[in-house]
């Protein structure tokens, strides 16, 4: 199994000038790393930074969205792909699927179905669905049948499921399903909130510790998988501007302005 990480701007100290050294996170032998890049209509405030410097320390980036119940999941899902339309890094964008159903839209996740569903029509990847297994026996079950439908086994699976007592090579997650039905299993696992942050090359005392579920070669192999061609032809990306990203968070704005007349 291959190490990686995930943050967002809680691995940042905003009372200081450093913010993530991801060179640390080289150094401690990880190979990839998941970076917030929104979280309902909002730009993670270190995304800029962090996923130009990522880039630079030479991990491997998957970019991922923290889904809001009380958003229409086509507007997330288009500022989510906005965001990274010109640099949509290495690794699949990721869904990530935590957040209470409070002031809730949706009966249902159609919300999540909506959004997965949009993010690779706009992207031409298969998004990576994150869960824990509490948050998905609750929430991934069919609201009719109760069951778990078999369409999200179409979807890559991290999951989040920490232990007590951890063992390196011993423990393993829970197989949820659909996937396990389907003879599928987990591709990321989110083993631990408790890494040593510092080590890593963050501010904050803690971060999250991922393994991929395979060696590098998979994990390179995996990264090119289903790569939607680049937009420019020299094969090259840029990350946004400051001003790029300014630009759309008043685009966001608005466009969030406008649905929310469409419900009164």
């Amino acid at each position: 199994m291959i190490q990686g990480i995930d943050i967002s701007h809680w691995q940042d100290d905003k009372s200081t000038p450093q913010k993530m050294d991801f060179n640390k996170t080289v150094k401690k032998g990880a190979k990839f790393v998941f970076i917030k890049v929104s979280e309902r209509g909002a730009i993670d405030k270190d995304f800029e930074y962090n996923w130009k410097a990522a880039k630079d320390a030479g991990l491997l980036r998957g970019g991922y969205h923290f889904l809001r119940w009380d958003l229409n999941g086509l507007v997330q899902a288009r500022i989510f792909c906005d965001i990274l339309a010109e640099d949509p890094g290495e690794l699949p964008p990721v869904a990530d699927f935590e957040a209470p159903r409070q002031g809730s839209i949706y009966p249902s996740n159609a919300l999540l179905e909506q959004f997965l569903v949009e993010v690779e029509t706009k992207t031409g990847r298969r998004p990576i669905l994150y869960t824990s297994p509490g948050y998905w026996d609750v929430h991934g079950r069919n609201k009719v049948t109760k069951l778990f439908d078999a369409k999200w086994a179409y979807y890559t699976l991290w999951v989040a499921h920490y232990f007590a007592t951890y063992q390196a090579g011993v423990t393993k997650p829970k197989d949820l399903e659909p996937w396990k039905s389907a003879g599928k299993s987990w591709t990321f696992w989110q083993y631990t909130q408790n890494g040593d942050g510092l080590a890593y090359g963050a501010e904050s005392k803690s971060i999250d510790l991922n393994w991929f579920n395979g060696d590098l070669d998979a994990l390179y192999k995996f990264a090119d998988a289903g790569k939607a061609p680049s937009n420019d032809s020299s094969g090259t990306t840029t990350a946004l501007t400051s001003a790029q990203i300014t630009s759309l968070k008043n685009k966001v704005n608005t466009a969030i302005d406008d649905w929310k007349k469409t419900l009164k």
